[in-house]
């Protein structure tokens, strides 16, 4: 099973973001060559050209494009756990109350992950029709991220 580097992903993400390899390469503390040489692996893990480069620009393939709009979720989800992990507070669940007809007392905490990750998941994706949405979503960030990206004269 092939499994994503977090790390060539997080360097591809600050040179899309800034559009200057050398310039990403000084702010992380590493060779632009070691920052390319990153980048290109994972193009070859992906099998596909993240970047093209018009003059001295960085620009973004549409198969970057795609992967930029998924660095920015992966990394804000990451951003935002570490958030809540230094308030000291949990994640936001669901509190659900119940009784049953033995008089049994029912749990008010949230079910366990592999539990949520069955049922919930698949009941809250299949009510809310999130996969269309998202793949909308996904396509019309990547249309402007590509029109943001034009060359500058």
């Amino acid at each position: 099973m092939r499994q994503l580097n977090y790390h060539h992903l997080r360097y591809f993400w600050a040179v899309a973001r800034d559009g200057n390899m050398t310039r990403v390469a000084e702010r992380l503390r590493v060779s632009p060559s070691a920052l390319s040489s990153q980048v290109k692996q994972l193009e070859a893990q992906l099998d596909e050209p993240l970047f093209e480069r018009v003059g001295r620009t960085l620009v973004l393939t549409e198969a970057g494009a795609v992967v930029f709009a998924h660095a920015e979720t992966i990394f804000a989800a990451g951003d935002e756990l570490l958030a809540t992990i230094a308030e000291g507070r949990s994640p936001h669940h669901p509190l659900r109350v119940g009784a049953s007809a033995t008089g049994r007392v029912c749990s008010a905490r949230p079910p366990p992950y592999r539990d949520f990750t069955k049922s919930s998941a698949a009941s809250r994706t299949n009510e809310s029709s999130s996969t269309p949405r998202l793949a909308a979503l996904l396509e019309t960030s990547a249309s402007q991220l590509l029109q943001t990206q034009t060359p500058r004269r």
